[in-house]
């Protein structure tokens, strides 16, 4: 029988050089990898560049704020309670145009906490090289364009 109770404040958490903190709600480890659940406040400005996964759904539910998404060959900008969906192999990137608040949730859970955990690392003035991308995709199955 799996369990576990999560309290606020207790979790796992990252912060990426452009300033998102990402807390890991629930991990591949907690689910037997059926998903993984972030809670990202993304800083005005703060996002992620075009990449795509090959093997998990990824759901952006936002909580607060606004969200510019490229998603394929649209544009758009979500707001409190709307919810994007992408899946394997579809190109996105997103952007928050104002301090948002948002809830991730990757299905199957495992490669997008393991990303997280690495790409926080990284700085401004320490980015992911190309042999860092390519451990990305070999890890992660995460492109980024």
């Amino acid at each position: 029988m799996r369990y576990k109770h999560v309290k606020a404040g207790s979790t796992e958490q990252y912060n990426t050089a452009t300033g998102e903190l990402t807390a890991i709600l629930a991990a591949g480890e907690d689910t037997d990898n059926r998903v993984a659940i972030f809670d990202s406040t993304l800083p005005q400005g703060s996002g992620a560049p075009w990449h795509y996964h090959e093997i998990d759904d990824e759901i952006f539910y936002i909580i607060s704020g606004e969200v510019e998404f490229g998603v394929e060959d649209e544009l758009f900008t979500a707001t409190a309670g709307d919810i994007v969906i992408a899946g394997p192999y579809v190109k996105r990137r997103f952007t928050a145009l104002s301090d948002s608040h948002v809830l991730f949730i990757n299905t199957p859970g495992g490669p997008a906490e393991g990303f997280m955990r690495e790409i926080s690392s990284f700085t401004e003035d320490n980015p992911p090289t190309d042999g860092d991308r390519q451990r990305f995709i070999d890890l992660y199955k995460i492109h980024f364009l």
